[in-house]
């Protein structure tokens, strides 16, 4: 399966929520988690993402999907790879054009340096800000496909589908730039690790707990969890229960403007 390059031009983007956002995305989504024992510390985990910040961005290059398994799979066998589960459960959405999952942070950056040996240029993981500007632009959208909760124009809990779609599936919900799944299907690496944004307060969560400090963001929610994981400025983590296993990652490189557009 071919990746697609999408150039995300330089510009201004809005990164995490303002106050009045946050407290919208409260109001809507705290009756709606999927685990109650959530809701008093519901808040709290909306805080991570404040205060938002206008920042100036370079230009980059990012793969409209995720890396599915096909691709994948070249690289465990290529590299002699031990196989994530993704690979050879079908209930969950095994096939090749489905997103790999299972994939922990250090093999998706040994993916990255495979990758780009194979292309002949540098490949990485998006850091949260390149995530973030490339799901919304320049806009301060809630969601990659706008401000309003759509159920059917992503893979999330409330979808109902219960595994993995194939990384095209969902038209309705690319971001602004056409990029497919950056809410829903399977949470997404970045190599930003969590920290307090300037000016704002450091949250002690339950992944904090279990991970410590400076534990590896995870952005875009999956099929197994519920829509606040889908909104674009939520910052999320690696917490080690089963529900939270379905992690996968899309490629980001430096722009370049005599590149083909789509690349093995």
């Amino acid at each position: 399966m071919m990746l697609e390059w999408i150039k995300i031009p330089s510009g201004n983007a809005y990164i995490g929520s303002s106050l009045e956002e946050i407290n919208r995305a409260f109001l809507f989504w705290q009756d709606k988690l999927l685990d109650d024992r959530y809701i008093p510390s519901f808040k709290s985990f909306l805080m991570k993402e404040y205060p938002q910040r206008e920042l100036s961005i370079p230009a980059f290059e990012i793969s409209d999907v995720l890396i599915p398994n096909g691709l994948y799979q070249c690289y465990v066998e290529e590299r002699n790879k031990s196989k994530p589960e993704s690979l050879s459960n079908r209930e969950l959405g095994g096939g090749v054009d489905c997103p790999v999952w299972g994939v922990s942070y250090i093999e998706a950056e040994d993916f990255c340096l495979w990758f780009g040996e194979q292309n002949g240029f540098k490949v990485s993981l998006p850091s949260e800000v390149q995530w973030e500007y490339a799901a919304r632009g320049a806009t301060k959208r809630e969601y990659p496909w706008g401000d309003n909760w759509e159920p059917g124009y992503c893979n999330s809990f409330e979808s109902g589908l219960g595994a993995t779609t194939p990384v095209r599936y969902f038209e309705q919900g690319k971001s602004l730039f056409g990029l497919y799944d950056m809410a829903g299907n399977v949470e997404e690496w970045v190599s930003t690790r969590y920290g307090a944004y300037p000016g704002g307060e450091y949250i002690d969560d339950d992944i904090h707990y279990a991970l410590g400090e400076g534990y590896q963001i995870l952005k875009g929610g999956s099929f197994a969890r519920g829509g606040d994981l889908c909104r674009v400025a939520r910052r999320h983590g690696p917490f080690p229960s089963p529900e939270f296993r379905f992690t996968g990652f899309r490629v980001v490189r430096e722009s370049r403007s005599d590149t083909r557009e789509d690349e093995a």
